[in-house]
């Protein structure tokens, strides 16, 4: 691993500990708000994201953070992505109502964006302290207990009943909600994390099939996205069959473990099959 995949896993590990874990079931009256219904942002996110920002941009000289907390505050900060130069996106806890709710399914997720495109990817989940990374064309690798190992989403089963997936729906167009409620509703296993940091680990892990997204924000996917493709999965719009990219804000998205997968569950989404 490069020094700097080692010194950005280094600084997640640290926020995490100074910021997240020692919140972590210990909320506070006033330590939570809801930015708009069922979206919470804590207070562990907020400092956690100041905490990394001036961290990270000292790491790579010229660049900027892109972090979820800023851009609600100053949406003016998505123009980072138009420019070449490198900018980081940041999701301080992603899952923040699993954060709330007292569940361990939350994570820290970090992209490196290039020019338009995800260079380096982090998720961090900090109760485990498991973690995924990624290097564009190095293979993406899981890090567990003092082990590490490529990551390998291998193939979905040939049996569609046999298959697992996430279905997120929120904020899509009636049109494909629809499409892709009626296919969930023949899918026998389904995850319920409510979490990218997770969703995407299950899946360049083989241990989920496909996940559907709409809403695209890039500290939620930029991470998720190259970690996956270099384990072997795909993740790309179903309206058009374009590969993500952190530039991309919108859906329909379908994310699955590797091309014939995605080929195939698209086509059922998009024809109302299983």
């Amino acid at each position: 691993m490069s020094a700097l995949m080692e010194e950005v896993a280094a600084l997640m590990r640290e926020v995490s500990a100074r910021e997240i874990l020692p919140r972590f079931r210990l909320l506070k009256e006033g330590d939570v708000e809801e930015k708009s219904k069922g979206d919470f942002v804590t207070v562990a996110d907020r400092e956690a994201e100041l905490w990394l920002t001036p961290r990270l941009e000292k790491l790579l000289p010229g660049s900027r953070v892109l972090g979820e907390e800023a851009a609600a505050a100053d949406p003016g900060l998505f123009r980072l992505l138009e420019s070449d130069a490198p900018v980081w996106t940041v999701d301080p806890i992603d899952g923040t109502g699993n954060f709330v709710a007292g569940r361990e399914t939350f994570g820290v997720m970090i992209a490196l964006v290039e020019a338009g495109d995800v260079r380096h990817a982090w998720i961090y989940l900090p109760v485990s302290g498991d973690l995924a990374s990624a290097e564009e064309g190095a293979g993406a690798f899981w890090q567990s207990g003092g082990n590490v190992r490529r990551m390998d989403a291998g193939r979905s089963p040939d049996d569609a009943g046999k298959i697992s997936g996430a279905f997120n729906v929120r904020f899509m167009q009636e049109e494909w909600r629809d499409r892709v409620e009626l296919f969930a509703d023949r899918v026998p296993r389904k995850s319920s994390y409510l979490c990218s940091a997770w969703d995407y680990t299950g899946l360049a892990r083989g241990e989920i099939d496909l996940v559907t997204y709409h809403r695209m924000m890039p500290w939620d996917h930029a991470p998720g996205s190259l970690i996956l493709r270099e384990a072997g999965g795909v993740l790309r719009d179903m309206s058009n069959g374009l590969d993500y990219k952190p530039r991309t804000l919108g859906g329909p998205h379908l994310a699955a473990r590797d091309d014939r997968a995605w080929r195939y569950f698209a086509n059922a989404i998009r024809n109302g099959k299983s």
